[in-house]
């Protein structure tokens, strides 16, 4: 089989992850940045993709802390374009869960 014609030389499925690992991921890479040592984390949203080569997450939310806010919003983009092409959030039932217990602190 050609495969000159395929965009990817993996899989075109994103790796399904859970919310909480996403989370983790996306702010220890941003963390590791020099000027972007204090950033607190980001919060991940499921949404519906527009077609199927979509992401179906977005970032709801960005807790900075004391990190440089340009400098951390500048790689926590790069970042984000780059885990939504190669992750997908799972339907992990404990979503809501988390949602529950972010509204009860």
């Amino acid at each position: 089989m050609n495969k000159a014609w395929h965009p990817l030389s993996k899989s075109d499925k994103p790796s399904a992850v859970s919310r909480k690992h996403l989370e983790s991921a996306i702010t220890k890479v941003v963390k590791s940045v020099l000027d972007c040592e204090a950033f607190v984390g980001v919060i991940i949203q499921r949404i519906e993709p527009k077609s199927s080569t979509d992401p179906n997450w977005a970032v709801r939310g960005v807790r900075f802390g004391k990190a440089d806010r340009d400098k951390s919003g500048k790689v926590l983009a790069t970042v984000v374009e780059r885990m939504q092409r190669e992750f997908s959030l799972t339907d992990d039932q404990d979503d809501a869960a988390q949602t529950k217990g972010l509204n009860n602190k």
